[in-house]
């Protein structure tokens, strides 16, 4: 099963990756925190355009599910992690982990402002 995860990691990884040619942990750690990085832009901008659609009982009801999903996304990575505990490998399998969450989430946004959009306008 291990393996299986692991090849599901690595098809991820070239996938997304904005380095496909690192080779080295070190390399593909750094991959894994530039692939976070995009996806928390992509998640920001889309959960800004958002909340400019939102009521103000529907903006505190996304920030409060906003403020559990994080909690939520970093407990589930830190589980996933853990398995791997001081391998080099821990923290590609935890940095992508969060990507993969975060880019799941934005799908999620996404689909919700899209659908205000078609309602709405």
């Amino acid at each position: 099963m291990k393996n299986f995860y692991l090849c599901l990691l690595t098809l991820f990884l070239f996938s997304f990756s904005t380095n496909l040619f690192a080779q080295t942990q070190v390399e593909m750690n750094q991959t894994a925190i530039q692939n976070l990085a995009k996806a928390d832009n992509e998640l920001n901008q889309v959960y800004k355009k958002l909340v400019k659609k939102l009521n103000e009982k529907e903006k505190k009801l996304l920030i409060t599910t906003q403020k559990n999903w994080i909690k939520f996304r970093d407990s589930k990575c830190e589980f996933e992690k853990e398995e791997y505990n001081g391998g080099s490998i821990q923290p590609l399998i935890y940095y992508t982990c969060l990507a993969q969450c975060t880019n799941d989430r934005t799908k999620e946004l996404k689909s919700n402002l899209e659908d205000r959009e078609k309602r709405y306008n």
